[in-house]
Formats: C-alpha cells, structure tokens, sequence
C-alpha cells in the first residue's frame, strides 16, 4: 500500500505543479496583452489575449471575447465614419483590420462590398455623365439604371435621372419651330382653287413644306381675299374653311389632314399634365373642365388636391386659363362680436307687518291644555281660556332692494367666407335617460349634454365690393328650476331660452347692433288687517306693501374685418379666346394684319421669338411697321416707307434659357427715327419671372409701373432711337407651365408735334426657365 499511496503522491504533486504553471503562464499572456491594448497595439494585444485563452480557455476564453468584440466595434466606427466622409482607402483599411481579428465578421465583409460597388458606381456615374453631356440619352440613362438597381438611394445618379427626363420632357413639350416667313405679309386673291394649288402658292412664298394625307380630298376648293395679312393666318384660314388641320413636323414642314375625329386621335399629340389646386375643389374643378372644354381623360385625387389631364396643348392652354379664374384664396373675416346682457332688480317693502292669527286654548287647573274633567268644567273662568300672541306683536319694515349685473362677452373669430363659426359661452349640463330593455328587462342609463349659455352661430359671405352678408343666430339660455322624476327620481331641467336669427349685410369696419331681446317682470303684493287697512291714509299703519321688478336685456354688437378680400383675377384672364364649337384652341380665327407684329426677336440681335401657337427664328428683315393708336380725335399717319427706315421698331434682348432662382437682365432696344414720348407694356403670359427694377441707359428718361402681370413703361425724348433704351432686371419664380413669354404691347409713339408715328415692336420672347 505505501508504494501505491507514494506513487499516487507523486502524480498529484506533478499534477498540481503543471496547474500552477500553465495558470501562471495565461496570466501573464493576458497581462501582457492588456498593456499591448492600452497603448494602442491593438493587434499584438489581442494575439496576446489570445494565446492567454488558448492556455486557460476557462478563464480567460469569454474575456477574450468580450475584449475583441470591443474592440471590433470600435474599428467598425471608425470605417463607417471614413466610409461617410470619402475615405475609402482607410475604410477600405479598416475593415480588413477587423477581419483579421474576426474573419467571420459578416459586417465588415459587406462593409468592403459596398465600397467597392461605390467605386464602381462612381466610375459609371461619371460615364453617365460624359453621355449625357455629349448628348448621348440613351446611353446616360442605361448607365444610371444599372446604378440605381443595385442602389436605389444613390443621390447623384437619381438627379442625374431627373435631369435627363426633365430635358427630355421639356423637349417633348416643346411645339417644332416654324420658319418666320409665315409671319411675312401677304396679299392673296384666290378664287376656287384647288387646295394642293393654294398650298403650292403659300409653299412658294413661304417656304414651309406640306404633307398632304391620303384622305385629302383633291377636289377641295378655296377662296379667299386677304390683303396684308400674315401668311400663317391665312393658311389657317384656309384649313378651317377647308375642314382641314395641321400639325408642325418641323421648321419648314407641315402635315395636312382632314379635321375629323378619327384623324385627331391618330395624329394629335396628347399631353399629360398635372394641376395642383392650393384652395379650389379638385372635384368642382372637374366638373367645370368637363363643361366647358371636355377634356378625353381626367383624374381626381383629392387627399392631394390634384387633377391629372390628358388632351392636346390648346386644350391644356385653355385648362390653365381657367385653372387662374377658379384656384383663387377664399376671402376670410375677423368677426368681432360683443354681447352684452343687463339684468336689473328692485325690490320696495314698506309697512307694518301684524301679526295673522291669534290662538286660545283651554286650560285644566293643573296647567295641562285641553286635559279637563267634567267636574272641571263646571268651574271654568275667564283664566281657564288664555290667549296666544305671535313675538313681536308687530314688525315695522322698511327695506328697499336694488341691484344690477352685466355679463360681457367679446369673441373675437377668423373665418373662411361660406364657412359657420360658432361660440359658446356657458355650460354643458347633463341630462341623465334611462332606456328599458324589452327582452330583458334591464335599465340602461346614457347621458347627454344640452347646451346652456350664450351660443352664437355666424355663417359670413365676402362679396366683391368688400361688403358682407351674415347669416346670425343667436341664443341666450338659462336653467329655470330642476324637475325631478316622481317615478324614476331621474333630475330634469326647465330651460328658459331666447333667439335671434337674422341676415344682414355690413361693409367692412361697419358695426350692427342687435338689440330688444328683453325679459321684465313685476310684481306687487301686501298684507293687512281687514277693514282697517283699506282705510285711505290711515290703512298704511296697518298694513305691509310689497312692490318688486325685474328685467334682463341682450345686445349684439358685430363687426367685419376683411384679412383677405376677394382676389379679382386679371381682366386679360377674365375672359380669352377659346376656339371654336368643334375645336378648343386659345388662338382665334382671324386675319391679323401684318404689321401688328414684328419678327424682331431683339432688334438686330437675330434672337429667337415663340408665339403660343408655334416658335420661329427671328429675322430683322421680316419687320414689318404698326402704325400706333392714335389719341381721340386724331388721324393716324401711314408709314412714309417700308424699309424701316422711319419706323420706330422696339424689341428685346433677352437669354432663351435660364437657370432656376437665378436674377437676369433683359434689354428694351429700339432703332429708326427719334420720337417725342413712346408708351408700351411689358406683359408675362404667366408666373415664372418675377419683375425687379428697371434701370434707364443714360439719357434716357424712363417710368416704369407695375401694372397687371408686368410693367406700364413710359419714355420721354428720343433724340435718334439706336440701341437699348433700358435695362430690365427679373428673377425667376418657379413654377411656370412651359415657355415664359415676354411681349411688348399697347405701344403708342409720338413726335413733337403730338402727331402719331409708325412703329413695330418685336414677337414675344420666350424664356425656359431650367431646373
């Protein structure tokens, strides 16, 4: 036994030196791998930790986990931040430094994929960009997809995208332009001709080309006798007798085709376009809009306030016109309400107050009332019946009550025109109803609550002379006395109330009273001692008079105050051409005369000028003279020549495109002979530019006033019209529908003699406000 116990002894003890040595040996690893850490090391510090969990996993495994976790998420911060911030090469860093700690972190592994596809959508972003500025589309557009599928968020290429539809879309948008020689004046004398003559003849002094369908019928005839008209104005002319129409291919071509239903839809460009209402109903809109021009295809929403139509640009064009008469702010009033209720009380007590009875009772001689016997009432005296008399005998009262009280309101409330305001001033009582079940027998109890106070309902309506009619109620209530239920003891109450309803009509500031709603009550009452308080004079010693009165009155005091009046749209919006029975267009069928319009573009700039039916080039030569309205009672005198030379011809110089909240300037040129005093307008056909100031070149004398959607431009003494006049500063106002164009109208041009000259102004500008 003692060689197996010495034996035993001898294991345990090696045993026991090997455990003390390996602990030994991982407390020194984690020791030396801790201080590796604190002094930045982080990488020889945790294989320090690690080896220390390889030697003693019991003791220093789940440390060892818990300290590169740690450290795992604090490189893991610092890729995320140099990711954000641009720093790809030290994210890139970053996160192999975490895989080598941890090579199953799957959030460093996505980290590098992620950079990587950034650099690679960089690269294509950047190629996108080069297509689309070399004007490539279709390229730039399969580049950006392919970035935006794999990252939908990507900031850069989803602009990108959104420029390229927008120009693509604004291209769209925009008609073909047509030569300016459809704007040269032209004498025609055609008498049943043919319609394939009568264009070969526009064709030869126009240069426009025209492409006739097959369903043209050769055997159309035209006359017509035009003189000094534009040749675009006769050749619609010529198609709406015709029962043709047009459509602009490009500048020099037009496509012919019969008017007909069937070939509308097949050749007709149909646009989309969406309208955001900020106080319209979108639903009553609608309802117009199908009315008045029929749109083929509409939709509401009305959580948005939009309506999304689908029809050709005249029918668009006219849609916007009417989008300005009916999408205007509701007018709203400041009711000032004051209420004044005056109760009032007297009350008068005069008199001596006796007192009403006497009682006698007859007395036993023990003192005990009305307990006598018989023998007893053989002796009754005159002390065996005392009488009883009230304390005081008597009470002189004289006692005069008055008093007053005033209730004020003053609710001071904004409301929309044809929208109900309502105050209430007092309380909610509540009135308990029990209702029985049939099948079960079981009471049930709900509550509710009446009204109790002063309450007042005014429904106003703005006119557009300022004026306001209101539709008022009125009602003061008061509870008069509680009633209770014999049978269920449930509280009900006796209201006393009083109304007033009306309509009246104010002006703005003016202020109605409404009064006479009055409660009086009097009452009078006395008591006295019969016979002798009838007595005239003497009576008043014995008796007690009593007079009281009450009496309550109501009045209303209300005045309007307008915050917003009634927004009257311009009158060049209040009413426009619509086109006719049979076609919506916002350009009328006429002849204009040829010199009502210049093709100047900017005088001697060879700018380009878009009307709304279509754009063309601008050519100086293509001016033609307008001879100015003359005043009342004077004749016009007719331009002394056509080559311009005595004619005042005014344009403008302005860029065709324009950067979003951008400031630019525009200049009012004029060349030709001098003149005295000129007048014109400055007219935007709608919101998109905002008008700043405008400066006058030296030697200029120029007043400017706004007036509608522009200016009123008045110019003195010219001595010899060359060149700018003056300097128009403007800042684009997003958003606009299309082109916005500037024209020049109502122009008038004296000499010094006050007589009228001859002069032309230039075709509107258009200006495409970019994104």
């Amino acid at each position: 036994m003692s060689i197996y116990r010495r034996h035993f002894v001898r294991i345990a003890s090696t045993s026991v030196v090997l455990i003390a040595i390996s602990g030994c040996a991982g407390y020194s690893q984690w020791r030396d791998g801790t201080n590796l850490i604190s002094e930045g090391k982080v990488s020889e510090g945790l294989t320090r930790l690690q080896q220390a969990a390889q030697a003693n996993p019991e003791q220093y495994r789940m440390k060892y986990i818990a300290e590169r976790d740690r450290e795992v998420r604090s490189i893991m911060r610092q890729a995320a931040s140099f990711r954000y911030a641009g720093r790809t090469d030290e994210a890139l860093d970053a996160y192999r430094q975490v895989l080598q700690l941890d090579s199953h972190n799957v959030e460093a592994s996505r980290g590098i994929e992620l950079i990587e596809r950034e650099t690679r959508e960089k690269i294509e972003l950047s190629d996108a960009r080069a297509a689309y500025a070399k004007g490539d589309a279709a390229t730039a557009r399969q580049l950006l997809n392919a970035i935006l599928a794999e990252s939908p968020g990507q900031v850069d290429a989803r602009r990108l995208l959104r420029q390229l539809d927008s120009h693509h879309t604004r291209n769209a948008l925009l008609l073909p332009a047509l030569n300016a020689a459809l704007q040269k004046p032209v004498t025609l004398e055609l008498k049943d001709v043919d319609i394939r003559s009568a264009l070969s003849i526009l064709t030869q002094t126009s240069g426009i080309g025209f492409v006739l369908d097959k369903d043209v019928s050769a055997d159309l005839r035209a006359t017509l006798y035009a003189r000094d008209t534009t040749i675009a104005d006769a050749l619609n002319l010529i198609l709406q007798t015709s029962q043709l129409d047009r459509k602009v291919l490009n500048d020099t071509t037009l496509l012919i085709y019969p008017a007909t239903e069937e070939k509308r839809k097949r050749y007709e460009d149909l646009i989309v376009r969406s309208y955001y209402l900020n106080s319209g109903d979108p639903r009553k809109l609608q309802d117009m809009l199908r009315t008045l021009v029929a749109p083929k295809s509409m939709y509401v929403d009305e959580r948005l306030k939009m309506l999304v139509v689908r029809d050709t640009e005249p029918v668009q064009d006219a849609i916007v016109r009417l989008l300005d008469l009916y999408d205007i702010a509701s007018p709203e009033v400041i009711l000032e309400v004051e209420v004044l209720e005056v109760n009032s009380n007297d009350l008068v007590n005069v008199g001596i107050q006796f007192p009403t009875s006497v009682s006698a009772s007859l007395v036993g001689p023990a003192g005990v009332p009305a307990s006598l016997t018989i023998d007893q009432l053989r002796n009754l005296n005159r002390n065996s019946f005392p009488l009883t008399f009230p304390d005081p005998i008597a009470v002189l009262n004289l006692r005069q009550i008055s008093g007053s009280t005033r209730t004020l309101a003053n609710p001071r409330i904004r409301v929309l025109s044809h929208e109900k305001a309502s105050v209430l001033i007092g309380d909610k009582v509540p009135v308990i109803t029990s209702t029985v079940n049939q099948t079960s027998s079981a009471i049930t109890e709900s509550i509710n609550y009446l009204d109790v106070g002063l309450k007042l309902e005014v429904e106003p309506e703005i006119h557009v002379d300022n004026d306001v009619t209101m539709r008022v109620a009125l009602e003061v209530s008061n509870i008069v006395k509680e009633v209770r239920s014999s049978s269920t003891g449930l509280l009900a109450y006796q209201i006393g109330t009083r109304n007033a309803n009306t309509v009246l009509r104010l002006h703005e500031g003016e202020t109605q009273a409404l009064a006479g709603l009055i409660k009086s009550e009097s009452q009078t009452s006395g008591s006295h001692i019969p016979g002798i308080g009838k007595i005239p004079v003497l009576g008043r010693l014995f008796s007690n008079d009593s007079d009281s009165s009450t009496r309550s009155e109501i009045v209303l005091l209300i005045t309007p105050h307008l915050t917003r009046s009634l927004a009257m749209p311009d009158a060049y919006a209040q009413a426009f051409p619509s086109g006719t029975a049979e076609q919506i267009s916002t350009q009328p069928l006429r002849l204009t005369p040829a010199a009502q319009y210049s093709d100047t573009g900017s005088v001697g700039s060879g700018a380009a000028a878009i009307d709304r039916a279509y754009a063309r080039p601008a050519s100086v030569n293509d001016i033609s003279p307008i001879p100015s309205s003359p005043p009342r009672g004077a004749v016009a005198s007719p331009a002394t020549s056509q080559d311009g030379l005595d004619v005042v011809q005014f344009g403008l110089n302005a860029p065709s495109q324009v950067a979003r909240n951008s400031v630019f300037v525009v200049d009012l040129l004029a060349t030709g002979r001098g003149f005295q005093r000129a007048e014109l307008d400055l007219v935007l056909d709608q919101p998109g530019l905002r008008l700043l100031k405008v400066e006058p070149h030296s030697g200029v004398l120029i007043d400017a006033k706004p007036q509608g959607n522009g200016l009123h431009i008045a110019i003195g003494k010219v001595t010899q019209s060359d060149g700018p006049l003056a300097a128009i500063s403007l800042e684009t106002d997003p958003p606009s529908n299309g082109p916005v164009n500037l024209s020049l109208q109502n122009l008038h041009v004296e000499n010094a003699s006050n007589a009228p000259l001859s002069a032309a102004v230039a075709l509107p500008r258009p200006i495409i406000v970019s994104p």
